[in-house]
């Protein structure tokens, strides 16, 4: 039996790339490649980069699902149906949704996959598959098994993804992680990171994690053992990092350059209203900050904008919260109502949802607000992101930051990291905004 794996694209404008920025090596792929057992065959096809072969041989297709992929892992999956393959589906948007995921694939994969991905195809082998697996969440995969994208490595950024956790313990209203994992964290050996890293041979890694001090033990015993690598590495954390001194100076001390953290928003009000008031109550915001910028770690700043009590004014205050500390880079994202969060069920209820699967509009684009904001219109928060952007991004903003980066870190590689990211992002604002989501990925890959 042959296994072919895919990775949907989100979309593309006609007869341009696919986004740069978005071209992440595929962990997922490895970790599957991993734990489906060596006696398949397989083959992956990845869609941002490379045109799909529906005329292959493999027995079995199996496709990852986001939100934002769903409308083109759809498509996928019907045209291969129509070849009669048998289609598997799993990720989070099959989990949250799999009512929107059930009519395009023969098995759908809930959860996490480490622990039953076998038994789904002995079930295939015996022609007794069920139409649905449940997975708990497991992390013991070993070392995720790269070689199936060897041949792809240079289409990709050059920074190493490794998995260190899943799940985090706070309990934010508009995020989809949160909904799943419901307020718990888990993660996996630290043995079994260090070997990973060692393995990737990448002197920059991106610990892929929600928050890894949700289990500060953990975070301890990696950091000390990741100091012994002289490698660069960057993770997604929550502010409260910034209360614990001892926890700066051993991520400095183990290579910590830059972490990235969800502000969401300045506002209290905005806070409250996410469930994520206890970041307010954390201590003085611009201290907490300066406490990182001390350490001589970078920051990631990322806000979203589209709450209850956004205004233009929320959009300069935050520029200006950007200018304050010079931040290594920014996001000014809108809101997005993903589905099954408990933002999603707020704006059904207040009948504030434009469309209710948004993710599946065949005018859907990049950018699109898809609820109705309170004090903003759709198309002024559209408008409002990208204008922000920009300003974030302008050529003499970035030399500003980058004298700031200079007397924090000296690391050369960082700096070359730094301009790499805020040119390619200065570049990128327009881009972005109208990607045809689920559009012109079948068109010869450049």
């Amino acid at each position: 039996m042959k296994v072919a794996f895919v990775l949907p694209g989100i979309g593309k404008k006609h007869n341009e790339k696919y986004l740069k920025s978005w071209l992440m090596e595929p962990l997922t792929i490895a970790v599957l490649n991993k734990i489906l057992p060596k006696k398949y065959d397989r083959v992956f096809y990845d869609d941002r980069i490379e045109n799909i072969d529906f005329d292959t041989d493999a027995d079995v297709i199996c496709i990852t699902v986001e939100t934002y992929t769903s409308k083109r892992a759809y498509e996928i999956a019907d045209r291969f149906k129509k070849k009669n393959k048998i289609i598997i589906m799993g990720g989070y948007h099959a989990t949250m949704v799999p009512e929107d995921v059930r009519p395009h694939c023969d098995i759908i994969v809930h959860g996490n996959a480490e622990e039953l991905f076998e038994q789904v195809f002995k079930d295939i082998e015996k022609k007794k598959h069920k139409k649905e697996y449940f997975g708990k969440t497991c992390l013991d995969y070993g070392i995720p098994d790269r070689s199936i994208y060897k041949d792809k490595m240079k289409k990709y950024l050059p920074i190493a993804l490794v998995e260190t956790g899943r799940g985090c313990h706070h309990n934010c209203e508009f995020c989809s992680i949160s909904a799943y994992y419901k307020g718990t964290y888990h993660h996996r050996k630290v043995e079994d990171i260090i070997e990973e890293i060692k393995q990737t041979k990448r002197k920059i890694v991106f610990f892929v994690d929600d928050s890894i001090f949700s289990d500060k033990k953990f975070a301890k015993e990696l950091f000390q053992e990741v100091a012994k690598l002289n490698i660069i590495w960057v993770t997604q954390v929550t502010l409260d990092v910034a209360v614990n001194q001892e926890l700066l100076e051993l991520m400095k001390k183990s290579g910590c350059a830059m972490i990235l953290i969800g502000f969401e928003s300045i506002d209290p009000k905005n806070l409250k209203q996410m469930n994520k008031e206890w970041n307010a109550k954390l201590g003085q915001r611009d201290e907490l900050v300066e406490n990182i910028h001390k350490a001589g770690i970078s920051i990631y700043a990322s806000f979203v904008f589209g709450f209850d009590y956004d205004t233009e004014e929320s959009f300069a205050k935050n520029l200006e919260f950007c200018h304050k500390h010079k931040f290594f880079v920014s996001a000014f994202n809108h809101l997005l109502a993903f589905p099954n969060t408990n933002t999603y069920r707020r704006f059904e209820e207040e009948k504030r949802l434009i469309s209710p699967k948004w993710w599946l509009e065949d005018n859907y684009t990049y950018g699109t607000i898809s609820y109705k904001p309170k004090l903003l219109t759709t198309d002024e928060l559209r408008e409002l992101c990208r204008e922000y952007k920009k300003k974030f991004f302008k050529i003499s903003f970035i030399f500003t930051r980058w004298f700031a980066l200079l007397k924090r870190n000296r690391n050369f590689m960082l700096h070359l990291v730094y301009w790499y990211m805020n040119i390619l992002l200065h570049f990128e604002v327009d881009k972005r905004i109208g990607i045809p989501v689920g559009h012109n990925l079948d068109e010869v890959k450049k």
